[in-house]
């Protein structure tokens, strides 16, 4: 079926996971990919603002000038998921028309984030692996790496992540089986979350000194949800991940990559695909039940309840998480978990482990994650303060890391 009548019956196109597709993807490893898209090219004031009108993070520390200067950043400061606004870790590349899930990341992190910091990103394939999944048989796993930095060369922070990559033929079969129905809230059902949402308190400007962490300590529940249209509208201004344009641009790039588009069935104009997130159509059509969250939106929540646990006084030097399951429409989502660990490390920071988990409100795990922060002891220095003593060159950083690296080609000018 080509890709035209593809959309014309109001489905996502019908890519194939071939050899020659692999082989393809196979001399782009351990080379500089290229960004098709870069939605915050500076980490400006309204970038931050956007940014956390998306994700429900309405901590002061992020978008008060008052409150940030009497900080120990002494300045404003961009929250770290934010990074994912500027490059989300991955490039969707080769195998046209095959689906393809974020599944998880791990970061870490070297240095805060200043307000204005323009990031420099370098990211490449790092390896391929063929398995077979339990939702779409036969799969493609793709490992990215990423080196964030200042414009200056300041390293800020490394992620690792991974995408899955399906043939939406199989997906679309075994989803089938596994669709259940939009959750579907009562008055009192809601109310009830809703209260609980306006009753969560952060930590804030009040110190968590590692002294009074004790194993077994559990994070107050962050809710997010349940899921709607809205949550991804407003997700989208402030951390797009690919290019939607609209009307003469969005036909000029469909025409370009006519894999990336469909036919809207209920009112037969071209959609690109990521619409799978918010039309019901779109999300059958790839074997899923209804729309759902992206994955980086998700581990973006987390983030925030890591440190709206921890204080403004902390800093988070990792992260990792994977996805478990799909965050669909009408679901609700519940972050929380508890210290597991804590220890001082070979930085001499004094930090806590963390494992927590996203549990939606039929109590399943949909991502499972693990977190290191260095927390301030008493009478001992800020760890905010001992994460900028710490400074790595990007190209240092970089000929260390990933020493076989190929550079991305210079552009002419």
């Amino acid at each position: 079926m080509s890709a035209e009548a593809t959309m014309d019956k109001g489905l996502l196109s019908e890519g194939r996971i071939t050899e020659e597709g692999l082989a393809r993807m196979r001399d782009l490893l351990r080379v500089e990919l290229r960004r098709p898209f870069i939605l915050n090219t500076e980490l400006n004031f309204d970038a931050v603002r956007r940014y956390c009108w998306g994700i429900g993070d309405d901590n002061p520390l992020w978008w008060d000038h008052d409150h940030a200067r009497r900080s120990v950043f002494g300045a404003p400061v961009a929250p770290q998921g934010i990074l994912y606004s500027t490059h989300p870790t991955y490039v969707q590349v080769g195998l046209p028309g095959v689906h393809g899930l974020h599944a998880g990341t791990t970061w870490r992190y070297f240095q805060p984030i200043p307000l204005g910091t323009s990031p420099t990103v370098s990211c490449w394939l790092d390896r391929i692996e063929e398995r077979e999944s339990t939702f779409a048989g036969p799969s493609v796993w793709v490992f990215f790496r990423t080196v964030y930095a200042t414009q200056d060369g300041l390293v800020l922070a490394e992620a690792e992540s991974y995408s899955i990559r399906s043939e939406r033929r199989r997906s679309r079969k075994r989803g089938a089986k596994a669709a259940r129905e939009m959750k579907v809230w009562q008055r009192e059902e809601i109310e009830a979350i809703e209260a609980e949402i306006l009753a969560y308190e952060r930590r804030g400007a009040v110190d968590r000194f590692w002294e009074d962490v004790q194993v077994g300590d559990r994070m107050a529940d962050l809710l997010k949800g349940p899921l709607c249209a809205t949550d991804m509208i407003s997700w989208y201004l402030g951390s797009q991940p690919v290019y939607q344009p609209a009307h003469a641009m969005a036909l000029q790039h469909y025409r370009k990559h006519p894999k990336w588009a469909f036919r809207n069935p209920a009112i037969g104009v071209l959609e690109p695909n990521i619409r799978v997130h918010e039309n019901v159509d779109a999300a059958r059509s790839s074997g899923l039940p209804a729309p759902y969250d992206v994955g980086i939106q998700r581990q973006q929540w987390t983030l925030q309840a890591l440190t709206d646990w921890a204080g403004d006084n902390s800093f988070l030097k990792s992260a990792s998480t994977q996805i478990r399951g799909m965050n669909y429409f009408g679901d609700l989502t519940r972050i929380g978990g508890s210290v597991t660990r804590k220890w001082v490390d070979d930085d001499g920071d004094a930090v806590v482990e963390l494992e927590f988990a996203c549990t939606n409100q039929l109590g399943e795990n949909t991502m499972p994650g693990r977190a290191v922060l260095a927390l301030p002891r008493r009478g001992g220095p800020s760890p905010v303060a001992a994460a900028r003593s710490r400074r790595q060159d990007r190209a240092a950083y970089l000929a260390q890391t990933a020493p076989d690296l190929v550079p991305l080609p210079a552009v002419a000018p």
